[in-house]
């Protein structure tokens, strides 16, 4: 065989010209299929005083399951911890402004989108706390997982595993009184990336509400698609 002509072994091929030697490499195109995965997470709190939270909130955040984005974020924590702000897990109400900041920079720059559906219950328009107020956990849950069901499908459920057990029941009877049969994980967040992204976009629609602070949302790139304010009535 002569130099530069190494000859063809059948089959498409791309060729890489290295001067001397011309080698063919045969082309494959690898295709992995996107997974998705519904994340929920909470704000606000069950006194309907005047001392509780103006608000009651429950969050669907869909991701795609993104090795790049994941991986950006774990260098991020690290790049952090050289820098002395000894990050373990992020949590945007804990993490100061400057962190906080560079993670939806770094959670933006990925490429890898979010969408956020979340129900908002206006305590204001109760004339009287719920009599069970279970049953209004349910209804939130279900609400939210009824909204993003087109987009979601019956893809898996995950949620922190740190909350109230009744976080936890209403959250699995919300499932199974939903459409479609989902599976449903309770994790840590410190585990899980894609919680802690959840829980930044769970943050920054309470700020939207709360404080009508839109920048964090604008930070993250507007990524709701569907935020109900509901009321008693």
């Amino acid at each position: 065989m002569a130099v530069g002509d190494p000859g063809r072994q059948g089959g498409k091929a791309s060729a890489l010209d290295w001067g001397l030697w011309l080698i063919e490499v045969e082309a494959k195109t690898l295709r992995i299929p996107v997974m998705k995965c519904l994340f929920l997470d909470e704000a606000g709190n069950f006194d309907f005083s005047e001392k509780g939270t103006p608000f009651l909130m429950v969050c669907a955040t869909l991701l795609d399951i993104c090795a790049t984005r994941s991986g950006e974020l774990s260098c991020l924590r690290y790049e952090l911890n050289a820098q002395g702000h000894d990050i373990e897990s992020f949590h945007a109400s804990a993490n100061t402004p400057f962190v906080r900041g560079a993670f939806m920079r770094r959670l933006a720059a990925s490429g890898a989108g979010s969408q956020v559906f979340a129900i908002v219950l206006d305590k204001s328009t109760c004339t009287k706390p719920p009599e069970d107020l279970s049953q209004v956990y349910v209804d939130l849950f279900k609400l939210v997982l009824s909204l993003s069901q087109p987009a979601s499908g019956d893809c898996p459920v995950y949620a922190d595993r740190v909350p109230l057990q009744r976080s936890r029941k209403a959250i699995m009877k919300a499932v199974r009184q939903g459409v479609g049969h989902r599976s449903v994980h309770f994790h840590s967040s410190a585990s899980s990336l894609e919680l802690q992204i959840a829980d930044y976009c769970t943050w920054a629609v309470w700020r939207q509400i709360v404080s009508q602070d839109i920048r964090p949302m604008e930070a993250l790139g507007n990524p709701i698609v569907h935020l109900a304010v509901i009321g008693e009535g």
